[in-house]
């Protein structure tokens, strides 16, 4: 009796594995991220892969990473509607970032389009600033547990392409397998908020916000954006700084000795006539 139960499980294992196809796209709702900022202007953003394994052709757009069960080689996953997995990313996007920017407008950029491009087509939406997402590396691997390689890089430009802001994030996580629901429903439910989570770290950081919703952010590279070199730093004169843009960064976290290099003094309000 044991031995036909155990003989019935592992049938119901093999057929549940079958029936995937390598799908690991999943329709979990996402939570909205938890932001300080925003603004109503529009913002255009894209999400570039630049996997060197993308680009070189050896494995398809749609690729998401591997299975590999306990009886032979592992196989590739890819998105469930085949999609390009940056695209699929983009779409997500609206519903994580919508309370911070209702007028975001996502565009779908092809793998292995340079930076440059990248940016100029952001632009011809006619956003003031743009958000450019590159991921150097997003792959996963399930067996027992699922474990995911990350290299998220966040960038944004202003209308003369000139970088405002950059955050990256890049390791490795793994997630314990689920005994009863197995391996494969385990990576379906985790991977889409192993997603989110890196989209939250990455927006987290107060100069990439503070990039996106102060009107008067200040590039940090003086060119505009150049795929052969590394943005130049530019060096600011402190300047002449108002007590609404003081107020902004302080609220956006940046600490008080980097707000004072910026400043060399405090503009003070106008005395509103009686």
């Amino acid at each position: 009796m044991i031995r036909r139960l155990g003989s019935l499980l592992i049938m119901l294992f093999l057929t549940a594995c079958a029936s995937t196809s390598g799908k690991v796209e999943s329709d979990f709702y996402l939570l909205s991220l938890d932001l300080q900022g925003g603004t109503s202007d529009v913002i255009a953003i894209g999400v570039l892969d630049a996997r060197p394994y993308v680009v070189s052709g050896e494995k398809p757009a749609k690729y998401i990473g591997q299975f590999q069960l306990s009886m032979g080689d592992p196989y590739d996953a890819f998105t469930k509607s085949k999609r390009p997995m940056a695209h699929v990313f983009a779409d997500k996007l609206p519903a994580l970032l919508g309370e911070q920017f209702p007028q975001l407008k996502t565009v779908y950029l092809d793998a292995g389009m340079s930076k440059q491009q990248s940016v100029v087509k952001l632009l011809e939406t006619g956003a003031s600033k743009v958000i450019l997402i590159t991921l150097k590396e997003w792959k996963s691997l399930t067996k027992i547990d699922t474990s995911l390689w990350f290299d998220v890089q966040i960038e944004t430009f202003n209308s003369d392409k000139q970088l405002l802001a950059y955050k990256r994030v890049q390791g490795r996580d793994t997630f314990g397998g689920a005994t009863v629901a197995g391996p494969i429903t385990n990576a379906k439910r985790t991977l889409p908020h192993a997603y989110r989570q890196k989209m939250q770290a990455v927006f987290s950081d107060s100069l990439v916000m503070a990039s996106v919703s102060s009107e008067k952010a200040i590039p940090i590279a003086a060119q505009p954006v150049d795929d052969d070199s590394e943005p130049s730093v530019v060096t600011l004169k402190p300047q002449e700084c108002t007590v609404e843009l003081v107020l902004y960064w302080k609220n956006a976290g940046m600490a008080d000795q980097e707000i004072l290099s910026k400043c060399n003094s405090i503009q003070k309000p106008e005395k509103s006539e009686k």
